[in-house]
């Protein structure tokens, strides 16, 4: 090939240009945006941490013992007014509502109060997805239904026999070691729950939801005493209605709330079942 044929077919690469070689200029300012992010971190964690401080310092000022006192004390007294504690009412509301001593003002509180489709599906899903429900779940629907129909009165004497029931399962293996052979006839269902109340009385996770249970079968389950007593008791009353001597249209709508209501809380109290076994075993060793 000639010297003019070599020129032609020859490919020259770019100059690249210049490389910036100050590395000592580029690791100073990496190394100060390091720095800078590592110091704004340590002041969000100080800051976060302070934070938290300030929570814990708030918490550790509350009077804990105080507040559960007076949560127990509320859910005695509303449920001596016919109501159990609502398992999705904040503790404040429940102080609170403990301090109306009118029956009729209550009730319209707690009737407003499951207007709120909210709260009443709460309580209707408690009680129709608990295991303590199931051989009742189908008059349960029923009852459900007709109170949404506002055929409430249907529901009412139901509602009586389903809590009896339940409330018997969960008392009855507890009260077994309290039954005195003498005694033919078994206590009724109020003073099962009072005498084992001892052995709840140093739990604090569950005393609150016993004693609102304990406290709603003195009440709603006193004795009817209607043979001595002709006047109709101010709340409605489990022997007035299943013995017949109480008529419907004394019966509210509010009543049906309130027995459903009871059902809620009293399906919280399966921890009654819990370590029968060890309790069984325990007595044979003292036997």
């Amino acid at each position: 090939m000639d010297e003019e044929s070599k020129q032609r077919y020859r490919y020259e690469f770019p100059t690249p240009p210049p490389l910036k070689m100050n590395f000592a200029a580029e690791f100073t300012e990496t190394n100060r945006v390091i720095q800078e992010m590592v110091q704004k971190l340590g002041e969000m964690q100080r800051s976060i941490w302070e934070s938290i401080s300030e929570s814990l310092s708030s918490l550790r000022d509350v009077n804990w013992e105080e507040i559960e006192r007076l949560h127990k004390e509320a859910a005695e007294s509303l449920a001596q007014k016919g109501w159990t504690i609502p398992m999705n009412m904040a503790t404040s509301d429940i102080i609170e509502l403990s301090e109306i001593q009118d029956q009729n003002e209550l009730d319209l509180i707690f009737q407003d109060f499951y207007k709120i489709e909210e709260n009443y599906l709460y309580v209707k899903s408690a009680v129709l997805e608990h295991k303590l429900a199931q051989e009742w779940k189908e008059l349960l629907i029923q009852c459900f239904d007709n109170y949404e129909r506002e055929n409430y009165l249907i529901a009412i004497p139901n509602l009586f026999i389903i809590i009896e029931n339940i409330g018997h399962i969960l008392i009855s293996p507890r009260f077994q070691k309290y039954i005195d052979p003498k005694i033919k006839r078994k206590p009724a269902l109020r003073n099962q729950y009072d005498k084992v109340k001892q052995e709840i009385e140093d739990d604090r996770t569950y005393i609150i939801y016993y004693v609102s249970v304990a406290e709603f079968f003195k009440s709603v389950f006193k004795g009817g005493n209607f043979d001595k007593n002709s006047t109709r008791l101010p709340i409605i009353n489990r022997d007035w209605v299943l013995h017949g001597r109480d008529y419907p249209k004394n019966w509210k709508q509010v009543d049906a709330l309130r027995l459903f209501n009871a059902l809620q809380t009293i399906v919280e109290l399966d921890f009654l079942l819990e370590g029968l076994e060890k309790e069984a075993a325990d007595v044979e060793v003292v036997k």
